[in-house]
């Protein structure tokens, strides 16, 4: 491909522990890049990943210059790997997928057309999902509290698995958080939007990254990072709980008054308990959120690279 001509896609896929399927996933975005235009890249970008992966990516980039591999120092995680991908990127479109094949590519085709409408991000809506019960539940529970801790909706049919304007990625690209939520922040920058049905398959190689500590963890650090709402809701809590213990103080005094039994003073010691309680969880969450901002003031990079090709 010349270097000088800007191509019209690129797609960057964030890999960790799927190098056997990795063949399979360049052949058919190749063919599926083909049908739409002759100026594309496909850039992968290695996340640390356990198995042979970088090689895979070193051997298909050899073949296909087209094809260019960005190898992390560490694993970072998957959204600074995709910050790193879209950082390298070039196209006047951008397609964010995964590696795993649940995503399929044959989709690229379909969202590329329905952007020719104006939209300026085409996400990909999937049908149904090949996920076990578990992995459901898990799934359902992250989005549930998500949506009611940021105030916001996120439906969990919609993925990173999308076509995005350069406009787009520029604008995410110039949010400088450290924390990188990508669905997130497209959210954020705006940008007209469409859906599109995509199907969900079963996933190929490898197993999900994500278990239900590391979702949690996830989850903390978006509302952390993108909401104020835990904040407000300690106000709202503790002032519940204040009245209660104030009006249970008032009873307390009262009965000890009229020749109440030492239960009273049981009760009484432990609404005390329940009150700090609370009070070491509403110092917990203010500790978290100062954390958080340490960690921005400190500017460290998203991501190292450690080699290119």
């Amino acid at each position: 491909m010349d270097q000088s001509v800007q191509p019209e896609i690129s797609v960057v896929v964030p890999v960790y522990g799927s190098a056997e399927i990795l063949n399979e996933l360049y052949q058919r975005t190749l063919q599926t890049l083909k049908k739409i235009t002759s100026h594309f890249e496909i850039i992968f970008v290695n996340d640390a990943s356990p198995d042979s992966a970088w090689q895979v990516i070193q051997e298909l980039a050899v073949l296909d210059k087209r094809v260019r591999g960005i190898n992390l120092s560490r694993n970072f995680g998957q959204y600074p790997a995709i910050t790193a991908g879209l950082s390298a990127s070039r196209g006047k479109w951008v397609v964010v997928m995964d590696c795993d094949l649940q995503d399929q590519p044959e989709g690229i085709e379909k969202m590329y057309q329905k952007a020719q409408s104006g939209f300026f991000v085409v996400v990909g809506s999937r049908q149904k999902r090949h996920d076990s019960a578990l992995r459901s539940l898990v799934s359902w529970g992250f989005y549930s509290s998500l949506n009611y801790l940021t105030g916001r909706r996120h439906n969990r049919t919609l993925t990173n698995f999308g076509l995005y304007h350069r406009k787009v990625i520029d604008a995410v690209l110039s949010i400088q958080d450290h924390m990188r939520y990508f669905s997130v922040m497209v959210r954020w920058v705006g940008f007209r939007t469409a859906t599109v049905p995509v199907e969900h398959a079963p996933r190929k190689g490898g197993k999900s990254g994500y278990s239900f500590v590391k979702l949690f963890s996830l989850a903390t650090d978006i509302i952390l990072a993108y909401s104020e709402k835990p904040l407000r809701l300690i106000i709202k809590v503790g002032i519940l709980v204040v009245l209660c213990a104030g009006g249970y103080l008032v009873f307390a005094v009262t009965q000890g008054f009229l020749g109440g039994s030492t239960q009273s003073f049981a009760l009484l010691m432990g609404s005390l308990w329940l009150i700090f309680g609370f009070l070491s969880v509403m110092l917990g969450i203010i500790a978290l959120y100062l954390g958080k901002t340490f960690e921005e003031t400190k500017k460290r990079p998203i991501y190292i690279i450690q080699e290119e090709i």
